[in-house]
């Protein structure tokens, strides 16, 4: 009787705590109101995100809210467009989309027992014209190509792929809006998630959506090429992912930029004021280097932007400013830099300052950095997680160390380098990520970057 209770106990763990499955019963449905947090990045999450495989465990229980907001879901016909039998879901009151504005937008989803899929969008526009003229505009136009967001059944090493096609087009107020592309779905982890709501039961679909957007509105005309990844962590608790981590993928480089999961209500602003975030092309570089920081605020209205840099031994290059978007900036001394990034919206404000950010060590000669750029050379790159590094040197170099920082300009491992060596290897490091390799010399440092995969 004792071996029976046992092996009834470890089936019934096991049933717990085993793979589920994701079908369309798991999908929003009319009345929904599902409570959303976004967060900020921190450590726990940025090591351990990309972790595949069955049976995991994710304890992302340290996130920390910034902003909040709802996902509401109704029935079509109760929305300002005139679409049936759809799933209704607001996504704004207002949009900015580069300068057009946009009322009531919503997207319309049909569930079977197929897909779930994007099959309608819906908004409203001002015209600028008179009366008799209407002076807003409903677009409540059907995709040519629905949108499969989702392909049921999902399980575990499931793989699909699909294509969408919106076109949107009215020459009495010369608008025209254009969305193409394909999204391709991969399931490739499941296991127990923990976040400050909770821990579930999930599986983990990481979806790369690839494709092109066009407005135009009057004499506007703007197109927006993208690569986007989100990692979604789906359960059959509620009907909204349990955590989306989302972020755009440039060169084959994925950088994690919004981090949303289900939540209870939290005191912080509403979604709709600015998130502030930024980050820098190079953190450790030498005087008269040029840095690129890349502005990657989230905000759904026009928003004004006021960089700060301290101390001010700096210059913006390129037509940057300290109120553009995104900066280009020449350091011209040594030391540690502070950065700081306003944003601002009818919403609401926000600001994120990141303490002794840019490290600027003493410059190499313009001949003599030529000269080790064309010379020393890291290969692979990319690489994978703990491959073995190897770095070749130019016979006149001489080599005493090799540092690999990471992106936050923490010091990991230092190596030391016999200076006769001109061929040398070291094993990278074991987790996914951009990392600098830094060489300290006999004539200064040497800055390589290494990508992880």
């Amino acid at each position: 009787m004792r071996n029976f209770t046992f092996l009834f106990l470890v089936f019934i763990g096991a049933m717990l705590h085993g793979q589920i499955t994701i079908d369309n019963t798991h999908m929003p449905k009319d009345g929904d109101s599902l409570r959303f947090s976004l967060a900020e990045l921190d450590t726990a999450l940025i090591s351990n995100y990309q972790n595949a495989g069955a049976n995991l465990t994710w304890n992302f229980d340290s996130l920390v809210p910034i902003r909040q907001g709802l996902s509401e879901y109704i029935a079509s016909a109760q929305s300002p467009y005139n679409i049936s039998n759809r799933i209704g879901e607001k996504l704004a009151d207002t949009i900015d989309f580069s300068g057009t504005v946009f009322y009531d937008a919503y997207n319309f989803y049909s569930s079977d027992t197929s897909s779930f899929s994007i099959t309608h969008r819906g908004a409203t526009t001002p015209t600028g014209l008179s009366f008799p003229f209407p002076p807003t505009l409903k677009i409540a136009q059907a995709y040519s190509n629905a949108d499969e967001v989702y392909q049921f059944p999902l399980d575990y090493l499931d793989r699909d792929s699909s294509t969408y096609d919106f076109v949107y087009s009215n020459t009495l107020v010369n608008a025209y809006v254009g969305s193409s592309g394909y999204r391709i779905n991969e399931v490739d982890a499941w296991g127990s998630l923990t976040t400050p709501y909770g821990t579930f039961n999930c599986i983990r679909v990481v979806t790369d959506i690839v494709g092109y957007d066009t407005v135009s509105s009057g004499s506007t005309n703007t197109r927006i090429d993208s690569h986007q990844r989100e990692y979604k962590w789906l359960t059959t608790q509620f009907e909204i992912p349990a955590l989306t981590i989302s972020g755009v993928v440039d060169s084959g480089i994925f950088t994690p930029s919004i981090i949303r999961y289900r939540d209870s209500v939290r005191n912080v602003p509403s979604i709709f004021a600015p998130f502030a975030l930024f980050s820098a092309s190079d953190t450790l570089i030498g005087i008269g280097d040029t840095v690129n920081f890349s502005n990657l605020s989230v905000s759904f209205l026009s928003t004004n932007y006021k960089w700060d840099i301290q101390p001010t031994t700096f210059q913006y290059i390129n037509g940057t400013s300290a109120t553009t978007d995104s900066i280009t900036v020449v350091f011209n001394d040594t030391g540690f830099y502070d950065v700081k990034l306003v944003a601002i919206n009818s919403s609401g404000k926000d600001s994120l300052l990141r303490e002794n950010y840019i490290r600027v060590d003493q410059p190499v000669g313009v001949e003599e950095f030529n000269h080790q750029i064309k010379f020393y050379s890291i290969f692979p790159n990319p690489t994978k997680k703990g491959a073995i590094i190897s770095m070749t040197a130019d016979k006149n170099a001489a080599v005493n160390s090799i540092r690999i920082y990471d992106l936050s300009a923490k010091l990991l491992r230092e190596i030391l380098v016999n200076p006769q060596i001109k061929e040398f290897q070291f094993r990278g490091p074991e987790k996914r990520g951009i990392y600098l390799i830094q060489l300290e010399t006999k004539d200064g440092l040497i800055n390589k970057r290494l990508v992880v995969e």
